[in-house]
């Protein structure tokens, strides 16, 4: 299993990361290669979903993020399904006067080995960048 951690300091209350972050429907605008999210009507309980249109290597994946932990301010985690499995956490940590944004993301390739070797070759550092870039777009967009 990949696992990847990234954060960053964005200049901004919890508060206001948490609506950022929640408004599913904008995460295109900042989370590289999503096309499209939608959430259900329960969202963001535990147990609610997420499907998202992920475009990865100019192929379309649709995913589902179910809701696996959120405690408003603080954290929210999903556990995904669809063109690889594992997890996605953000954790929000108050840091002077601005908010410390931790990004976490562990998943699995289906295929056996030809899976861990395209993993290899490709998708981990994709997924690596993306993570950080999708901190980034997040401070850049916050910020102004």
């Amino acid at each position: 299993m990949a696992s990847m951690e990234r954060s960053v300091l964005i200049n901004a209350s919890p508060e206001t990361i948490d609506a950022f972050a929640l408004d599913v429907r904008g995460w295109p605008s900042w989370y590289p290669g999503v096309e499209q999210a939608e959430p259900d009507a329960n969202y963001p309980n535990v147990g609610s979903v997420v499907r998202v249109l992920y475009r990865a290597a100019g192929m379309n994946f649709n995913m589902t993020f179910t809701v696996s932990d959120y405690e408003h301010l603080n954290t929210i985690a999903y556990e995904i399904d669809g063109m690889m499995t594992g997890m996605t956490r953000y954790t929000l940590t108050p840091q002077g006067n601005g908010t410390v944004v931790t990004g976490q993301f562990e998943y699995e390739v289906p295929g056996g080995g030809l899976g861990k070797v395209l993993d290899k070759l490709l998708l981990e550092r994709m997924n690596s960048q993306n993570l950080e870039a999708s901190l980034n777009n997040m401070k850049a967009a916050i910020e102004g």
